[in-house]
């Protein structure tokens, strides 16, 4: 079996099991959300650090508690490289310190005779998908995986992946995008950018999304991931978007100087 190592353990978060099940737990369980996993098609949630970003983090995975797909498509940006077409790890699973999750090789098969693959070099130390697999364990338990990198900004291309995927996808299965919103901005700015970033997301106007990150270099590090989602979820008829936790990186550093935005945002079926 072919294992990617939990390579930010002990640095994103807790490598020690009981120590990190009972921090992801707390921001669960924390987070005032009513859980409907059966209403949610795709999520966005943030990537930092476990103190910064964890408690958004716990909104989304509060929303889809206890949900039972069939897989979770998890998309983010490489943050290290720029490449065309998917980066998916050629492996069985992913490590992490509450047990490994397997990654879905029959639907990765599909992938590799419809879309342009790179190797598997940008999942090496990348650390957007790997800080989903506690969160995941914690909510869903064993769901398999299916961990999609991306290495261009977002373009037409991320909305065909989209549309192909929910096309594959089950109606019960969950898409979940990572990205962080403005960085190293001071506080008040970092607020008007982030607000302007997450209103052009839950209008859910794909072109206007589009045009918006291609014009404001500081809206997020996972455009792609984000277009992707807003993609599958429009084909899959998911056109309510809820905002459901956005905050800086200062709540908890108390530094407004230079601060990073997180946000938690549902796309979801009509009731």
């Amino acid at each position: 079996m072919k294992v990617r190592p939990a390579y930010v353990s002990n640095q994103f978060y807790p490598g020690n099991p009981d120590e990190l099940r009972r921090l992801v737990e707390n921001y669960i369980d924390s987070a005032p959300v009513e859980i409907e996993p059966q209403q949610v098609s795709c999520m966005v949630v943030p990537h930092a650090g476990y103190i910064f970003s964890g408690p958004t983090a716990g909104y989304g995975y509060k929303r889809i508690q206890h949900a039972t797909p069939s897989r979770v498509v998890l998309l983010g940006v490489s943050h290290q490289y720029r490449f065309e077409g998917l980066s998916l790890y050629d492996g069985d699973a992913f490590d992490s310190p509450l047990g490994k999750a397997a990654i879905d090789r029959d639907f990765y098969g599909q992938l590799k005779k419809e879309f342009s693959v790179e190797g598997e070099r940008a999942h090496e130390y990348e650390h957007t998908l790997e800080t989903q697999i506690p969160f995941l364990k914690c909510a869903l338990d064993d769901v398999p995986i299916v961990p999609i990198l991306l290495g261009m900004p977002a373009g037409k291309e991320h909305a065909l992946l989209g549309v192909r995927l929910a096309a594959l996808l089950a109606p019960e299965d969950i898409v979940i995008a990572s990205t962080d919103l403005s960085h190293f901005l001071d506080d008040q700015t970092a607020n008007n950018i982030d607000r302007n970033t997450i209103g052009k997301i839950v209008d859910g106007d794909m072109d206007a999304f589009l045009h918006y990150v291609k014009g404001e270099r500081n809206a997020m590090c996972g455009s792609a991931a984000v277009f992707t989602a807003l993609s599958c979820a429009s084909a899959r008829n998911a056109s309510s978007l809820k905002l459901l936790d956005y905050r800086t990186s200062a709540a908890v550093s108390g530094d407004f100087h230079r601060v990073v935005g997180y946000a938690a945002i549902s796309m979801e079926y009509d009731s």
